[in-house]
């Protein structure tokens, strides 16, 4: 038997238990919605700073989600009781000590079953720290409480504790793609340069530690004959390239980007790469327009492949390409877009995970006969974290996504964007 087959009988055996739980009960149909019992969810992400437009998106997305499971009559316990979803949402800002004290206060402090967050990278790798590392270790006391995060989505955060699983693409798989593909449709392109916001760990370390490495593997040089140590593998040479950047680097509160702009021009290179969230992605771009800095080939973050980017300076981020795990491609993904907007946010490769996320939440509590009591509330967390792990894939917007079980992360199905129009438009889709 195969480790994927061990998995998908895992599920299917909790499935069945759900299903002779209700037979116990005299085959009855499933009773209306009980008002007592709900299935509680917590989420938290950065609504304050510079990244709020994060957490409002996620928030958004979640808050549309739980209403359509909800109008679709609930979530099934394990007695056949259909159940609300409940979600309560809570400001973590982009702070590693705020994300670490709202978990420990859901986990103790709350009934919820499951927590979806943080926002950043950095955050959440602080706070994925608490939790116990490894199932069952009496000797960790760590916090025992499911996360499936949206956002954070710096490379192999979730496999630092058995409790953490991510619902997010693998930013490797899409900058090494997107570099092969960018080799074959700019034949002529051979050199890059670029710059970080470096107080940020997930744009300088995806800069440093994936993008770089990716180009220099299909065959993009950095200026001025490479960078030492730099061989094209994962994170070889990480520490030289920010040092090789370091003219052209900036910070996420900087205002002012002339210099670093006129680095980029003096560099000559034919590709050039922004790895910014929003905010200082557009005050490079403006400033870089205004220096009438046009490179043949024009690179970004996964993360400002957002509605924020195009709101703060469409004109300036013309051309830009960006991998990306959303895009309003088929109708379910249309349909999760107009309601993040309805909710009075934007849906985007971050938020959009979070619809995914209250419907597998759904599906793996069916699975395991959840029960959403008081009582119950120690072991239906437990059964939860393990209908995570036992999952192998599920339908995502864009199409299957596979979970890699012993990480916590997901194989999530992925497209390039480019600006153009005041729109993000798919120019190829590796599907």
């Amino acid at each position: 038997m195969t480790k994927s087959t061990r998995f998908t009988t895992r599920l299917a055996t909790m499935a069945l238990s759900a299903v002779v739980a209700v037979a116990l009960i005299g085959f009855a149909p499933p009773v209306s919605a009980d008002t007592e019992r709900t299935v509680k969810i917590a989420g938290w992400g950065a609504k304050s700073g510079p990244l709020r437009s994060f957490g409002v998106n996620s928030e958004a997305v979640l808050t549309a989600a739980v209403q359509s499971i909800n109008d679709s009559g609930g979530v099934m316990l394990g007695d056949g009781t259909m159940a609300k979803m409940e979600l309560t949402y809570y400001d973590s800002a982009c702070n590693a000590d705020q994300a670490i004290s709202i978990a420990r206060k859901v986990e103790s402090q709350t009934e919820a079953l499951i927590g979806i967050g943080p926002t950043c990278s950095g955050a959440a790798a602080a706070m994925y720290g608490i939790f116990q590392k490894t199932v069952d270790d009496e000797s960790d006391t760590g916090l025992q409480f499911p996360i499936l995060t949206d956002t954070a989505i710096r490379p192999g955060l979730a496999k630092k504790s058995q409790w953490t699983f991510r619902n997010v693409p693998s930013e490797i798989a899409m900058y090494d793609e997107l570099f092969a593909w960018l080799r074959s449709e700019y034949p002529d392109v051979t050199t890059i340069y670029g710059g970080t916001e470096t107080d940020q760990a997930h744009s300088r370390i995806t800069f440093a530690v994936v993008i770089v490495p990716m180009a220099k593997k299909h065959g993009f040089e950095w200026v001025g004959g490479g960078i030492e140590g730099v061989t094209g593998a994962i994170g070889e040479g990480h520490e030289n390239v920010l040092e090789a950047s370091k003219s052209s680097n900036w910070l996420m509160a900087d205002t002012n980007f002339s210099v670093q702009a006129r680095a980029f021009r003096n560099s000559g290179a034919d590709m050039m790469i922004v790895s910014a969230h929003p905010f200082t992605t557009c005050g490079m771009l403006k400033e870089m327009k205004r220096q009438r800095i046009e490179p043949k080939v024009l690179v970004g973050l996964t993360s400002s492949s957002s509605a924020e980017t195009l709101k703060g300076c469409s004109d300036a981020a013309e051309g830009i390409y960006i991998p990306t795990g959303f895009a309003p491609i088929t109708e379910a993904a249309a349909a999760v877009a107009a309601a993040a907007e309805a909710n009075g946010g934007a849906a985007d490769l971050h938020s959009a995970a979070a619809w995914e996320n209250a419907h597998i939440i759904k599906q793996v509590v069916e699975a395991t006969g959840v029960m959403a009591k008081p009582e119950t509330l120690a072991e239906d967390r437990r059964k939860v974290r393990d209908g995570l792990e036992a999952l192998v894939s599920i339908d995502g917007l864009l199409g299957e996504i596979g979970r890699v079980q012993d990480e916590g992360e997901s194989i999530k199905p992925y497209v390039f964007v480019q600006a153009g129009g005041g729109n993000w438009n798919v120019v190829h889709d590796p599907r």
